[in-house]
């Protein structure tokens, strides 16, 4: 059996502490959806980690937050055929998107708006007893902590830890 990595042993303990922090802590902090921070750390960490992205990929997430609850909230409104609604919606929503985010790469992310809308739209489908306000803030929250405290602190802790 191959000896493991000292960056691959001190990543699983990294991994095994800090997101079951915030997994137990969300909740008591007023936040319902944590775990969404796992899946926008993925995202941070398939980008390669890289620090000088974090920001863009944020503004991604909270972008696809305000385009999921934009959506959503139309969606509640309108007299018209739901299935066909949506369908304009996603069309007209994921058209603007592509081309803002193709315009302003250098400031947004697209995978990460991508993904928020996703995540966004799948939580407020899910979640029909939290205020779409209250559980909109939430989600970006969990955004936050994904990109920044599980995403990036994680990996600058790993990077030090390694270098001793």
């Amino acid at each position: 059996m191959k000896t493991m990595k000292k960056d691959v042993i001190t990543l699983g303990i990294l991994i095994a502490i800090l997101p079951p922090i915030w997994a137990v802590a969300s909740p008591y902090l007023g936040n319902s959806v944590g775990p969404i921070a796992l899946i926008c750390a993925g995202i941070y960490a398939t980008n390669g980690n890289n620090f000088k992205d974090a920001h863009k990929i944020a503004l991604g997430y909270l972008a696809g937050d305000i385009w999921a609850l934009i959506v959503t909230y139309i969606m509640s409104i309108t007299p018209f055929n739901a299935n066909l609604t949506l369908f304009v919606l996603l069309a007209v929503f994921g058209f603007i998107l592509v081309i803002i985010s193709s315009r302003f790469e250098n400031i947004i992310h697209m995978p990460s708006w991508l993904a928020g809308w996703a995540i966004g739209m799948l939580t407020m489908n899910l979640d029909t007893m939290t205020p779409l306000t209250s559980l909109t803030v939430q989600i970006a929250v969990a955004m936050l902590v994904g990109v920044y405290y599980v995403g990036a602190l994680l990996d600058k802790i790993h990077r030090i830890w390694n270098k001793r």
